[in-house]
């Protein structure tokens, strides 16, 4: 059977609207993402909305549309991308059903920087530049469904086989209630390039911002 992971006790890497993020406590190659427990209560509590209660996969969705698109992107190119973290499968935790992902980390064995931490720190170098432009050309390219695309989530990562990239670590997956972007390529590529304009847009003020510190 597998094992019960206890999460209470731990303090998540981070959080982000729905999730938390925790170290898997038994294995450092993986992380683990839980729906956090205000926001089970809050959108699927017994004050949710009786509609809201007949959807199938609940508060589960987010890992459902995480899931499809990691799917989709193996069924057209048959082998793990660089540009997408990888899902490893489920855990059972004392926070709840828990989604098992490969931790991507940086060269010293630490958690990968994300884009934010990068331009903050002042190493966002042309290397890191022409990474991102293969990793924007490889998602654009490919079938997956962006839902987010934010600094916070994309990490800067280096490895044997792929040099320097850049990993998605959320945000994929269809959150439409009509899935225009998964039945039309020319919507969801039309999708994408305003999702990459709306990084460099960030890009910028975060540039802009830590010069005027």
């Amino acid at each position: 059977m597998d094992p019960f992971l206890e999460l209470k006790e731990l303090k998540p890497l981070t959080h982000g609207r729905s999730r938390l993020l925790f170290e898997h406590p038994h294995d450092p190659d993986l992380l683990v993402k839980v729906i956090r427990p205000e926001v089970v209560e809050d959108r699927f509590g017994s004050k949710t909305k009786w509609y809201k209660k007949r959807r199938r996969f609940g508060k589960f969705i987010s890992y459902i549309r995480e899931i499809q698109e990691f799917l989709a992107v193996r069924e057209v190119q048959d082998h793990d991308t660089k540009f997408l973290q990888r899902i490893v499968g489920f855990a059972r935790t004392d926070i709840g059903l828990g989604l098992v992902m490969e931790a991507v980390r940086w060269t010293d064995g630490s958690l990968a920087p994300n884009m934010a931490t990068l331009i903050n720190t002042d190493r966002f170098d042309d290397t890191a530049n022409i990474a991102l432009e293969q990793f924007l050309e490889e998602i654009l390219n490919s079938n997956v469904i962006i839902s987010d695309m934010n600094l916070g989530n994309i990490v800067y990562t280096h490895s044997e086989p792929h040099g320097y990239h850049f990993v998605l670590i959320d945000g994929i997956g269809n959150n439409s209630l009509l899935p225009f972007k998964a039945i039309s390529q020319r919507v969801n590529r039309r999708s994408k390039l305003g999702r990459f304009k709306y990084l460099r847009m960030r890009m910028e003020r975060c540039r802009a911002k830590n010069q005027n510190k």
